[in-house]
């Protein structure tokens, strides 16, 4: 099915340029047609665009927009309107903003790490900002998400129409008092907005990062939001437990719970939505456990498993009593809801082999599927 990506347009020529290059990425990435409009400032406009992807039958309206503000809420169902009445055989499927898609936040966080973040220091997440208290909001809910998984501290920062400012918020990280501070600006190019927010943050020693850019994450979101508007019934899980693992340090109840909740979640969620390859193991190291052997069998874990986490196929946590004990060292290993027990070092090739790599379970030390 056709695609009409929707850029917000800008006076900057450069955004019609970046336009362009995701429109082609896109079309190489899902080998469909891929239509271009501009809400404001270019042509086609979102109008003329809509229509004329309505005389070809319609197709998937991709929003070229970071979050969900009015832009969303009301330029483009209108349009669409428009489209359809002119255009009552067409079928058109809106799809959802970026958002808080996966990709972007891995995005950020690779970044971070390159630049050598750890966990003293900090960062601003500068977003564009506006009216809508929503978009604002899931702003902030991105700025949560990245300090997860780069585990260090990201407060958000608006630059224009609601505050925190970025200086604001640069102010507030001081008082983390941070060995590096670092601007993240969540914005598509270098344009008018980065240029006002790094004027603003003179006075702060920052790194400043580059936006977004063309890069292939920004590629990869918008081709799973085509996914999910054609093929339907997706549960917007952006940040669902099994795309987002719980952390390093579970809370008991939670480490407790975390393999039949996220079992149950990629097995009935609307629409059995998929997440990619992904597999969370949780290590038992309470009393029971340790006494088995749990803190080796977790540092040898650690080195097997090294290139599978580096690549995002695995995480690897460390939990408090899983209540089995004296079958121990428990490992649990979710989506797929597998507990292992008695295990020990020379176990845990032949598991990687049978369960990681081959998808099978390893026989010898199972003790239930949940």
């Amino acid at each position: 099915m056709k695609a009409l990506l929707v850029a917000h347009g800008s006076p900057d020529p450069r955004a019609k340029a970046l336009a362009r290059v995701l429109q082609k990425g896109l079309a190489r990435r899902l080998g469909t047609e891929v239509h271009l409009g501009f809400i404001e400032h270019d042509r086609p406009t979102l109008l003329e665009a809509a229509r004329n992807l309505g005389a070809e039958g319609g197709g998937v309206v991709l929003p070229l927009l970071l979050l969900g503000g009015g832009h969303l809420k009301a330029d483009l169902p209108l349009a669409l309107e428009v489209a359809r009445r002119e255009h009552p055989g067409a079928r058109f499927l809106l799809a959802r903003a970026l958002g808080l898609h996966p990709a972007l936040v891995a995005l950020w966080a690779e970044r971070l790490r390159r630049r050598g973040a750890t966990g003293e220091d900090g960062a601003v997440l500068v977003l564009r900002g506006g009216t809508d208290p929503g978009a604002n909001a899931e702003g902030a809910a991105l700025a949560r998400l990245i300090e997860e998984k780069a585990g260090l501290p990201v407060l958000p920062a608006y630059a224009s129409r609601a505050r925190p400012t970025p200086a604001e918020a640069l102010a507030r990280l001081a008082a983390y008092r941070p060995r590096r501070a670092f601007l993240l600006p969540h914005l598509f190019f270098r344009g008018v907005v980065e240029g006002r927010v790094a004027a603003r943050a003179h006075r702060f020693p920052v790194e400043l990062l580059p936006p977004l850019m063309g890069h292939p994450g920004v590629v990869e979101a918008l081709s799973d939001r085509y996914r999910e508007a054609l093929e339907g019934g997706y549960a917007p899980c952006d940040t669902c437990r099994y795309r987002f693992p719980i952390g390093r340090f579970a809370p008991r109840r939670e480490a407790q719970i975390a393999g039949l909740r996220a079992l149950r979640h990629a097995l009935f969620a609307p629409g059995r939505h998929p997440h990619g390859p992904f597999t969370h193991l949780l290590l038992c190291t309470g009393e029971s456990c340790r006494e088995g052997g749990a803190l080796d069998l977790l540092r040898e874990l650690e080195s097997i498993t090294m290139d599978l986490r580096q690549r995002g196929y695995l995480q690897l946590t460390p939990t408090p009593c899983l209540g089995r004990c004296g079958r121990g060292p428990v490992l649990i290993a979710y989506p797929e809801g597998v507990v292992y027990g008695g295990l020990a070092p020379p176990d845990l090739l032949p598991l990687r082999r049978a369960h990681l790599e081959g998808g099978e379970i390893y026989a010898p030390k199972l003790l239930e599927v949940i």
